[in-house]
Protein backbone atom coordinates (compact mmCIF):
# COMPACT_ATOMS: atom_id res chain seq x y z
CA UNK A 1 0.00 0.00 0.00
CA UNK A 2 1.27 3.91 -1.09
CA UNK A 3 1.98 6.06 1.66
CA UNK A 4 3.04 9.77 1.49
CA UNK A 5 6.15 11.27 3.19
CA UNK A 6 6.57 15.08 3.28
CA UNK A 7 9.99 16.30 2.20
CA UNK A 8 11.92 18.74 3.89
CA UNK A 9 10.58 22.51 2.82
CA UNK A 10 11.65 24.69 0.73
CA UNK A 11 14.58 27.17 1.86
CA UNK A 12 16.26 29.77 1.31
CA UNK A 13 14.92 33.54 -0.86
CA UNK A 14 13.19 32.91 -4.00
CA UNK A 15 9.19 32.09 -4.54
CA UNK A 16 6.02 33.30 -6.69
CA UNK A 17 4.61 36.74 -5.21
CA UNK A 18 0.98 35.27 -4.38
CA UNK A 19 -0.24 31.55 -5.38
CA UNK A 20 1.58 29.16 -7.45
CA UNK A 21 -1.20 28.71 -9.67
CA UNK A 22 0.42 25.90 -11.41
CA UNK A 23 3.35 23.23 -11.84
CA UNK A 24 4.23 20.54 -13.42
CA UNK A 25 7.62 18.46 -13.48
CA UNK A 26 10.69 18.28 -16.75
CA UNK A 27 10.38 14.85 -18.86
CA UNK A 28 13.29 13.90 -16.21
CA UNK A 29 11.71 13.80 -13.26
CA UNK A 30 14.71 16.30 -11.16
CA UNK A 31 12.84 19.70 -11.67
CA UNK A 32 9.96 21.43 -11.60
CA UNK A 33 7.97 24.57 -13.59
CA UNK A 34 5.23 26.52 -11.49
CA UNK A 35 3.34 29.59 -12.69
CA UNK A 36 1.97 31.57 -9.93
CA UNK A 37 0.45 35.29 -9.08
CA UNK A 38 3.62 37.35 -10.05
CA UNK A 39 3.20 36.45 -13.10
CA UNK A 40 6.40 34.53 -13.30
CA UNK A 41 7.62 31.03 -14.46
CA UNK A 42 10.44 29.63 -11.44
CA UNK A 43 12.22 26.52 -11.78
CA UNK A 44 12.62 24.03 -8.73
CA UNK A 45 14.49 21.26 -8.01
CA UNK A 46 12.76 18.25 -6.84
CA UNK A 47 15.44 16.82 -5.28
CA UNK A 48 16.07 19.81 -2.76
CA UNK A 49 12.90 22.07 -2.94
CA UNK A 50 15.60 25.17 -3.96
CA UNK A 51 14.46 27.69 -6.30
CA UNK A 52 17.16 27.31 -9.50
CA UNK A 53 15.66 30.30 -11.66
CA UNK A 54 12.65 32.85 -12.64
CA UNK A 55 11.50 34.85 -14.83
CA UNK A 56 8.98 37.62 -16.04
CA UNK A 57 6.22 35.24 -18.33
CA UNK A 58 3.31 37.65 -18.62
CA UNK A 59 2.09 40.96 -17.27
CA UNK A 60 -0.68 39.23 -15.79
CA UNK A 61 -0.70 36.35 -13.43
CA UNK A 62 0.76 33.12 -15.03
CA UNK A 63 -2.84 30.67 -14.42
CA UNK A 64 -0.96 27.63 -16.48
CA UNK A 65 2.23 26.26 -17.66
CA UNK A 66 3.50 22.98 -18.92
CA UNK A 67 6.43 21.39 -20.41
CA UNK A 68 6.93 19.56 -23.26
CA UNK A 69 7.55 15.97 -23.33
CA UNK A 70 11.37 16.05 -24.77
CA UNK A 71 12.09 19.13 -22.69
CA UNK A 72 11.96 21.53 -26.13
CA UNK A 73 9.86 24.57 -24.94
CA UNK A 74 8.33 25.52 -22.22
CA UNK A 75 4.80 27.24 -22.01
CA UNK A 76 2.73 29.82 -19.68
CA UNK A 77 -0.95 30.56 -20.08
CA UNK A 78 -2.14 33.56 -18.61
CA UNK A 79 -4.89 35.27 -16.61
CA UNK A 80 -5.28 37.71 -20.20
CA UNK A 81 -5.89 34.65 -22.61
CA UNK A 82 -1.86 34.86 -23.96
CA UNK A 83 -0.33 31.68 -24.41
CA UNK A 84 3.81 31.69 -24.85
CA UNK A 85 6.51 29.68 -25.77
CA UNK A 86 9.88 30.19 -24.10
CA UNK A 87 13.07 28.27 -24.56
CA UNK A 88 14.40 26.74 -21.40
CA UNK A 89 18.08 27.11 -21.97
CA UNK A 90 17.93 30.87 -22.88
CA UNK A 91 14.81 31.57 -20.98
CA UNK A 92 13.85 33.97 -24.07
CA UNK A 93 10.15 33.92 -25.66
CA UNK A 94 9.97 32.29 -28.67
CA UNK A 95 6.57 33.33 -29.99
CA UNK A 96 3.22 34.99 -28.05
CA UNK A 97 -0.58 35.25 -29.52
CA UNK A 98 -3.82 35.35 -27.61
CA UNK A 99 -4.73 31.65 -27.66
CA UNK A 100 -8.75 32.28 -25.35
CA UNK A 101 -10.50 35.58 -24.98
CA UNK A 102 -10.59 34.96 -21.20
CA UNK A 103 -7.83 33.39 -19.13
CA UNK A 104 -6.15 29.89 -19.40
CA UNK A 105 -6.76 26.76 -17.08
CA UNK A 106 -4.84 24.32 -18.42
CA UNK A 107 -2.10 23.82 -20.91
CA UNK A 108 -1.61 19.97 -21.80
CA UNK A 109 0.62 17.52 -23.87
CA UNK A 110 0.03 14.74 -26.05
CA UNK A 111 2.38 12.01 -25.37
CA UNK A 112 4.25 12.64 -28.53
CA UNK A 113 4.33 16.16 -27.89
CA UNK A 114 2.68 17.49 -31.24
CA UNK A 115 -0.26 18.17 -29.91
CA UNK A 116 -1.27 20.84 -27.01
CA UNK A 117 -4.87 21.39 -25.41
CA UNK A 118 -5.78 24.57 -23.92
CA UNK A 119 -8.56 24.83 -21.99
CA UNK A 120 -10.14 28.71 -20.71
CA UNK A 121 -12.64 30.28 -18.70
CA UNK A 122 -14.06 31.15 -22.00
CA UNK A 123 -16.00 28.00 -21.66
CA UNK A 124 -13.68 26.31 -24.73
CA UNK A 125 -11.00 23.78 -25.01
CA UNK A 126 -8.86 24.27 -28.21
CA UNK A 127 -6.43 22.21 -29.97
CA UNK A 128 -3.32 22.90 -31.57
CA UNK A 129 -0.95 21.40 -33.58
CA UNK A 130 2.65 21.57 -34.37
CA UNK A 131 2.70 24.28 -32.28
CA UNK A 132 1.41 26.55 -35.01
CA UNK A 133 -0.81 29.44 -33.81
CA UNK A 134 -2.87 29.07 -36.64
CA UNK A 135 -3.10 25.37 -37.44
CA UNK A 136 -5.95 24.86 -34.44
CA UNK A 137 -9.50 22.85 -33.40
CA UNK A 138 -12.34 24.83 -30.82
CA UNK A 139 -14.28 22.68 -29.12
CA UNK A 140 -16.98 23.95 -27.77
CA UNK A 141 -19.94 22.56 -25.76
CA UNK A 142 -19.65 23.27 -22.32
CA UNK A 143 -21.64 26.06 -21.00
CA UNK A 144 -19.01 27.72 -18.26
CA UNK A 145 -15.28 27.85 -17.20
CA UNK A 146 -13.45 24.70 -18.47
CA UNK A 147 -11.50 24.14 -15.18
CA UNK A 148 -9.25 21.85 -17.13
CA UNK A 149 -8.33 18.92 -19.75
CA UNK A 150 -6.35 15.85 -20.26
CA UNK A 151 -5.28 13.43 -23.00
CA UNK A 152 -6.01 9.84 -22.53
CA UNK A 153 -2.72 7.60 -23.10
CA UNK A 154 -3.35 6.90 -26.90
CA UNK A 155 -3.70 10.57 -27.61
CA UNK A 156 -7.20 9.83 -29.21
CA UNK A 157 -9.22 10.75 -26.72
CA UNK A 158 -9.02 14.12 -24.57
CA UNK A 159 -11.15 14.63 -21.18
CA UNK A 160 -12.17 18.24 -20.21
CA UNK A 161 -13.93 19.02 -17.29
CA UNK A 162 -16.01 22.73 -16.41
CA UNK A 163 -17.92 24.68 -13.85
CA UNK A 164 -21.22 23.83 -16.09
CA UNK A 165 -21.17 20.32 -14.14
CA UNK A 166 -20.08 18.13 -16.88
CA UNK A 167 -17.06 15.69 -17.82
CA UNK A 168 -16.72 15.65 -21.50
CA UNK A 169 -14.90 13.12 -23.94
CA UNK A 170 -13.91 14.51 -27.14
CA UNK A 171 -12.34 12.24 -30.11
CA UNK A 172 -9.18 14.31 -30.84
CA UNK A 173 -8.83 13.90 -34.51
CA UNK A 174 -12.02 15.67 -35.38
CA UNK A 175 -12.45 17.58 -32.56
CA UNK A 176 -15.60 15.82 -32.23
CA UNK A 177 -17.46 15.27 -28.57
CA UNK A 178 -17.48 11.60 -27.83
CA UNK A 179 -19.55 11.19 -24.72
CA UNK A 180 -20.81 12.58 -21.72
CA UNK A 181 -19.91 11.91 -18.04
CA UNK A 182 -22.93 12.90 -16.03
CA UNK A 183 -23.77 12.92 -12.31
CA UNK A 184 -22.20 16.15 -10.44
CA UNK A 185 -24.36 18.70 -9.44
CA UNK A 186 -21.66 21.37 -9.00
CA UNK A 187 -18.65 22.46 -9.98
CA UNK A 188 -16.14 20.14 -12.16
CA UNK A 189 -12.81 21.35 -10.37
CA UNK A 190 -10.38 18.14 -11.30
CA UNK A 191 -10.36 15.46 -13.63
CA UNK A 192 -7.80 12.69 -14.55
CA UNK A 193 -6.99 9.62 -16.53
CA UNK A 194 -5.68 6.23 -15.66
CA UNK A 195 -2.51 5.27 -17.09
CA UNK A 196 -4.08 1.94 -18.90
CA UNK A 197 -6.79 4.42 -20.18
CA UNK A 198 -9.96 2.19 -18.49
CA UNK A 199 -10.82 4.35 -16.20
CA UNK A 200 -11.30 8.53 -15.63
CA UNK A 201 -11.62 10.50 -11.83
CA UNK A 202 -13.21 13.89 -11.28
CA UNK A 203 -13.88 15.96 -8.71
CA UNK A 204 -16.68 18.65 -7.61
CA UNK A 205 -16.50 21.79 -5.61
CA UNK A 206 -18.88 19.86 -2.97
CA UNK A 207 -15.95 17.79 -2.40
CA UNK A 208 -18.09 14.38 -4.37
CA UNK A 209 -15.18 12.23 -6.10
CA UNK A 210 -16.29 9.89 -8.98
CA UNK A 211 -14.89 6.87 -10.76
CA UNK A 212 -15.85 6.42 -14.39
CA UNK A 213 -15.22 3.40 -16.99
CA UNK A 214 -14.11 5.14 -20.44
CA UNK A 215 -15.10 2.34 -22.25
CA UNK A 216 -18.80 2.41 -21.41
CA UNK A 217 -18.88 6.28 -20.02
CA UNK A 218 -20.70 4.62 -16.57
CA UNK A 219 -20.39 5.61 -13.00
CA UNK A 220 -18.56 3.07 -11.34
CA UNK A 221 -18.09 4.77 -8.17
CA UNK A 222 -18.39 7.54 -6.05
CA UNK A 223 -17.27 8.97 -2.98
CA UNK A 224 -16.44 12.36 -0.89
CA UNK A 225 -13.52 14.35 0.78
CA UNK A 226 -14.30 16.94 3.33
CA UNK A 227 -12.60 20.05 1.65
CA UNK A 228 -12.64 20.96 -2.69
CA UNK A 229 -10.45 19.46 -4.74
CA UNK A 230 -7.78 21.19 -6.84
CA UNK A 231 -5.78 18.15 -8.46
CA UNK A 232 -6.19 14.69 -8.96
CA UNK A 233 -4.38 11.71 -10.69
CA UNK A 234 -3.96 8.19 -10.85
CA UNK A 235 -0.77 6.85 -9.67
CA UNK A 236 1.54 4.83 -12.83
CA UNK A 237 0.54 1.16 -10.70
CA UNK A 238 -3.19 2.36 -11.78
CA UNK A 239 -4.25 1.25 -8.18
CA UNK A 240 -4.58 4.50 -6.72
CA UNK A 241 -5.94 8.02 -7.05
CA UNK A 242 -4.38 10.79 -5.62
CA UNK A 243 -6.42 13.97 -4.63
CA UNK A 244 -5.18 17.50 -3.98
CA UNK A 245 -6.99 19.37 -1.35
CA UNK A 246 -7.70 22.89 -0.96
CA UNK A 247 -7.04 23.00 2.71
CA UNK A 248 -3.97 20.92 2.63
CA UNK A 249 -4.98 17.52 2.66
CA UNK A 250 -3.63 15.04 0.62
CA UNK A 251 -5.21 11.41 0.30
CA UNK A 252 -4.75 8.06 -1.21
CA UNK A 253 -7.68 6.10 -2.83
CA UNK A 254 -8.02 2.71 -3.63
CA UNK A 255 -9.29 1.69 -7.40
CA UNK A 256 -11.63 0.57 -8.27
CA UNK A 257 -13.23 0.45 -4.29
CA UNK A 258 -12.53 4.46 -4.04
CA UNK A 259 -11.98 3.59 -0.51
CA UNK A 260 -9.30 6.32 1.23
CA UNK A 261 -6.02 4.03 2.02
CA UNK A 262 -3.98 6.89 3.79
CA UNK A 263 -3.96 10.86 3.80
CA UNK A 264 -1.00 13.88 4.87
CA UNK A 265 -1.71 17.15 5.73
CA UNK A 266 1.02 19.85 4.79
CA UNK A 267 -1.09 22.68 6.79
CA UNK A 268 -0.77 25.06 4.12
CA UNK A 269 -3.31 26.37 1.22
CA UNK A 270 -2.97 24.34 -1.84
CA UNK A 271 -3.95 25.53 -5.51
CA UNK A 272 -2.44 22.75 -8.06
CA UNK A 273 -0.47 19.27 -7.42
CA UNK A 274 1.58 17.20 -9.96
CA UNK A 275 3.02 13.72 -10.13
CA UNK A 276 6.75 13.16 -11.52
CA UNK A 277 7.13 10.97 -14.70
CA UNK A 278 8.35 7.98 -12.40
CA UNK A 279 5.70 8.20 -9.90
CA UNK A 280 7.04 8.64 -6.97
CA UNK A 281 7.01 11.97 -5.90
CA UNK A 282 4.01 14.54 -5.98
CA UNK A 283 5.05 18.44 -6.00
CA UNK A 284 2.31 20.68 -4.87
CA UNK A 285 1.83 24.35 -5.54
CA UNK A 286 1.30 26.71 -2.33
CA UNK A 287 -0.38 29.79 -1.42
CA UNK A 288 2.60 31.20 -0.18
CA UNK A 289 4.68 31.19 -3.61
CA UNK A 290 6.62 27.73 -2.75
CA UNK A 291 6.44 24.41 -3.91
CA UNK A 292 6.86 21.56 -2.39
CA UNK A 293 7.04 18.10 -2.19
CA UNK A 294 6.58 14.70 -1.36
CA UNK A 295 7.62 10.97 -1.36
CA UNK A 296 5.21 8.23 -2.40
CA UNK A 297 6.86 5.26 -0.68
CA UNK A 298 5.62 1.56 -0.94
CA UNK A 299 5.47 1.82 -4.70
CA UNK A 300 9.28 0.40 -5.48
CA UNK A 301 7.58 -3.24 -6.68
CA UNK A 302 4.44 -2.42 -8.64
CA UNK A 303 4.83 -2.93 -11.69
CA UNK A 304 3.33 0.81 -13.45
CA UNK A 305 2.04 1.26 -16.89
CA UNK A 306 3.75 2.48 -19.71
CA UNK A 307 2.02 3.56 -23.09
CA UNK A 308 3.31 1.66 -25.88
CA UNK A 309 3.35 3.27 -29.97
CA UNK A 310 2.93 0.83 -32.62
CA UNK A 311 5.31 1.99 -35.74
CA UNK A 312 5.63 -0.14 -38.67
CA UNK A 313 8.46 -0.82 -41.60
CA UNK A 314 8.30 -2.68 -44.21
CA UNK A 315 10.79 -5.19 -44.89
CA UNK A 316 12.26 -8.13 -47.31
CA UNK A 317 14.29 -10.68 -47.92
CA UNK A 318 16.63 -11.43 -51.22
CA UNK A 319 13.98 -13.37 -52.44
CA UNK A 320 11.18 -10.91 -51.75
CA UNK A 321 13.54 -8.24 -53.37
CA UNK A 322 13.66 -10.72 -56.74
CA UNK A 323 9.98 -11.32 -56.59
CA UNK A 324 9.08 -7.65 -55.48
CA UNK A 325 7.41 -8.86 -52.12
CA UNK A 326 7.47 -7.08 -49.16
CA UNK A 327 6.03 -7.62 -45.74
CA UNK A 328 5.22 -5.13 -42.87
CA UNK A 329 6.55 -5.46 -39.46
CA UNK A 330 5.49 -4.06 -36.13
CA UNK A 331 6.82 -3.36 -33.17
CA UNK A 332 6.11 -1.28 -29.68
CA UNK A 333 8.37 1.48 -28.77
CA UNK A 334 8.10 2.41 -25.10
CA UNK A 335 10.13 4.28 -22.60
CA UNK A 336 10.73 3.36 -19.30
CA UNK A 337 9.07 6.15 -16.34
CA UNK A 338 11.92 5.20 -14.10
CA UNK A 339 15.21 5.38 -16.15
CA UNK A 340 13.56 7.06 -18.60
CA UNK A 341 15.47 5.04 -21.52
CA UNK A 342 13.31 3.14 -24.44
CA UNK A 343 13.34 -0.15 -25.76
CA UNK A 344 11.17 -2.19 -27.83
CA UNK A 345 8.96 -4.96 -27.52
CA UNK A 346 7.13 -7.28 -30.22
CA UNK A 347 3.85 -7.35 -28.83
CA UNK A 348 1.82 -5.34 -26.62
CA UNK A 349 0.32 -7.02 -24.48
CA UNK A 350 -1.02 -5.06 -21.28
CA UNK A 351 -1.82 -7.81 -18.96
CA UNK A 352 1.88 -9.03 -19.31
CA UNK A 353 4.20 -8.07 -16.36
CA UNK A 354 7.82 -7.75 -17.65
CA UNK A 355 10.93 -5.67 -16.62
CA UNK A 356 12.48 -3.03 -17.97
CA UNK A 357 15.73 -4.19 -19.95
CA UNK A 358 17.73 -1.38 -18.57
CA UNK A 359 16.91 -0.63 -14.85
CA UNK A 360 14.69 -4.11 -14.29
CA UNK A 361 11.25 -1.73 -13.21
CA UNK A 362 8.40 -3.97 -13.35
CA UNK A 363 6.28 -2.60 -15.90
CA UNK A 364 2.99 -3.61 -17.91
CA UNK A 365 1.83 -1.44 -21.51
CA UNK A 366 -0.65 0.07 -21.87
CA UNK A 367 -3.83 -1.58 -23.27
CA UNK A 368 -4.15 1.80 -25.25
CA UNK A 369 -0.88 1.66 -27.64
CA UNK A 370 -0.54 4.49 -29.78
CA UNK A 371 -0.32 4.02 -33.65
CA UNK A 372 2.32 5.97 -35.75
CA UNK A 373 1.30 5.57 -39.69
CA UNK A 374 3.66 3.59 -41.70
Amino acid sequence: MPTLRLLSAPSGPGGHGGEVFSCTYTPDGKQVLSGGWDGHLRLWEAGTGAQLTGFKAAEKPVSACAVAPDNSRWLSGALDGMLAHWDPTTQKRLSVFLAHTRPISAIVFDTDGQTLATSSWDRSVALWRNNRERDNRQLSGHLDIVAGCLFTPDGKSLLSWSHDGSVRLWETTHGRQAGQLAGHEHRVTAGAVSPDGRYAASAARDGSLRLWELGTLRELACTGVSHEVRSLFFLLDGESLISIQANGRVAIHSVPEFKEQGEINVRLPLQCGALAPAGAQIALGCDDGKVRFLAIDGIEDSAFFITATRTSQRTTTVLGRLFGRSKVEHTFACTCPACRKSFHVREANGSQRRLCPHCQRPVRLSAATRVVPE
